[in-house]
């Protein structure tokens, strides 16, 4: 399955600019500021890298997540001595070193796993690879791009060729902001381009190209995101939703809000991020509907969503999740009332060139479908 971009007529202003995705950034980084309150300090290793390496080699014991800690922030010299060892390790031990740390880091702010993840990248077990990318999720060094290109283009496992493209889009939209360098983010770009052009790539993989190259500001993402979305396949059109959440193209508040009553889980849930993404304040109602939904995830999504839009009746709703007896929900109402709080008295830089929502292109008016 291939999805071709459709030049857009010359002369229309692109709605994705650079400064919009930058003031769109501003939100994504909240989470993570939050998060900042949760960090814990960080314990002195009890052991040294030599020493843990020893155990790991002669033990059938795996070792604890604050005995493995040791291996954050490697020296060059420990670094070495892990390169040498590591495909001595079983398995087994190597799985749950990186599954360990990477579910730390979630926690613990402190742990710097750059090194040691690079490392996992070219494991053998595909469980360890897919680990590696995720856990360096937050890692926007610019040496990461050709690495994660050469696992989209040539793993053979598609999950891990999946979560490569998923971690490109950090890169593309790094590139947005001019905080890499545009060979680098074109490269990044190419790659998601060439996965979503290619007749036979697998569902999977062109899902999470196409949610990553939604961060792209280039002339035809757009089309593309269209293309997708009225694709006969489930998963391309999930894929399409979220990728309309990322684009932070207005005009796509109307589909998003449309598909809130979708009778597909997974449709309603990336329908409800989207609009809180897109900050689709006509769907507030429905969205406080879905705070009911049989799904969880919907619910969840939901939670963020209101988050996103903020106001009197966001807020009420968010306190009233807060006290769900549900720890994961009240969790997120309680994430997402300080994001509303932070946001939703419509204080500073805009977020989004509202004239945008009913700007039409002759070229490309899927209005008419």
């Amino acid at each position: 399955m291939s999805f071709i971009m459709q030049p857009t007529s010359a002369g229309s202003e692109h709605p994705n600019s650079g400064k919009m995705h930058s003031s769109y950034v501003r939100q994504q980084v909240t989470e993570t500021v939050a998060a900042d309150g949760d960090a814990q300090t960080q314990p002195k290793p009890a052991k040294s890298v030599e020493v843990l390496l020893a155990q790991l080699r002669e033990d059938d014991v795996l070792p604890g997540k604050q005995e493995l800690i040791v291996l954050s922030d490697l020296s060059l010299a420990d670094m070495s001595r892990v390169q040498v060892a590591w495909g001595t390790l079983s398995d087994t031990c190597r799985l749950h070193i990186v599954h360990s740390l990477v579910e730390e880091s979630a926690v613990n702010l402190h742990l710097q796993l750059g090194r040691l993840l690079r490392l996992a990248l070219k494991d053998p077990l595909p469980d360890v690879r897919i680990l590696a990318i995720r856990g360096l999720w937050e890692d926007r060094e610019a040496d990461l791009v050709g690495p994660l290109v050469h696992i989209l283009n040539n793993d053979p496992h598609d999950a891990v060729r999946a979560a490569a493209a998923e971690a490109l889009g950090a890169f593309v939209l790094a590139g947005e902001l001019d905080e890499l360098s545009p060979a680098l983010a074109m490269r990044a770009e190419d790659a998601l381009l060439a996965i979503l052009h290619a007749e036979m790539e697998p569902l999977t993989v062109q899902a999470h190209a196409l949610e990553s190259i939604a961060f792209s500001g280039e002339m035809g993402i757009r089309e593309l995101i269209e293309d997708c979305y009225y694709s006969h396949d489930d998963e391309m059109r999930i894929a399409a939703l979220r990728a309309m959440g990322r684009s932070a193209d207005v005009r796509w508040r109307s589909t998003a809000q449309a598909e809130l009553g979708s009778p597909d889980t997974e449709m309603r849930a990336a329908a409800a991020r989207a609009c809180g993404e897109l900050e689709a304040r006509d769907a507030l109602e429905d969205l406080v509907e879905l705070l009911s939904d049989e799904s969880k995830a919907v619910r969840l999504a939901s939670i963020f969503a209101l988050g996103r839009l903020g106001g009197r009746r966001a807020k009420e709703m968010l306190n009233a999740m807060s006290a769900s007896e549900d720890s994961d929900e009240a969790k997120t109402a309680e994430q997402a009332l300080e994001e509303a709080l932070f946001y939703g008295d419509g204080q500073g830089i805009p977020l989004f060139d509202e004239s945008l929502e009913n700007w039409e292109d002759d070229a490309d008016d899927w209005e008419a479908w």
